[in-house]
């Protein structure tokens, strides 16, 4: 599996998020033309796109993942997962700990198996009809610096 980050919106990641979020789950308002600030990642299998999901900056420490997208045929095999990670690596190396995102609430288990929390709001509110729910993590440092001791 190859992952690929660029900024915008690339043409693979059009065409993933055309089929599953659009002709799949029926979403009329998926380009909007808000993905230009956003790091884009496209995961390839073979050469061939098969996810993708983007990143926007809320903060220096915040970020927001979104547009999270798998194709049908890869579902089952831990591609989101992996996906995921990418995301949060990518967050880390800009110099962020902070991971925010809007769920669909039939994929919010999916999430809290990543260690995904629902914010302290917890509310439900609808995206074109679908239930949502801000989900958030803490990315934790590999090798955080320690403060030096002076005692």
């Amino acid at each position: 599996m190859e992952p690929r980050f660029a900024l915008g919106l690339p043409e693979d990641a059009r065409m993933i998020r055309q089929k599953v979020f659009v002709e799949e789950q029926g979403y009329h308002n998926e380009f909007t033309g808000d993905d230009g600030p956003c790091w884009c990642l496209v995961l390839y299998y073979n050469k061939q796109p098969i996810a993708t999901g983007r990143l926007l900056e809320i903060d220096p420490e915040t970020y927001r993942i979104g547009r999270v997208a798998v194709l049908q045929e890869y579902r089952g095999k831990k591609i989101g997962t992996y996906l995921l990670k990418f995301l949060e690596v990518k967050i880390k190396t800009l110099g962020g700990h902070r991971a925010i995102l809007h769920a669909q609430l039939e994929k919010k288990g999916f999430y809290e198996k990543c260690g995904y929390r629902v914010s302290d709001e917890g509310t439900i509110d609808y995206d074109e009809g679908h239930p949502h729910v801000m989900m958030e993590k803490e990315l934790k440092r590999k090798n955080p610096r320690k403060r030096p001791s002076y005692y």
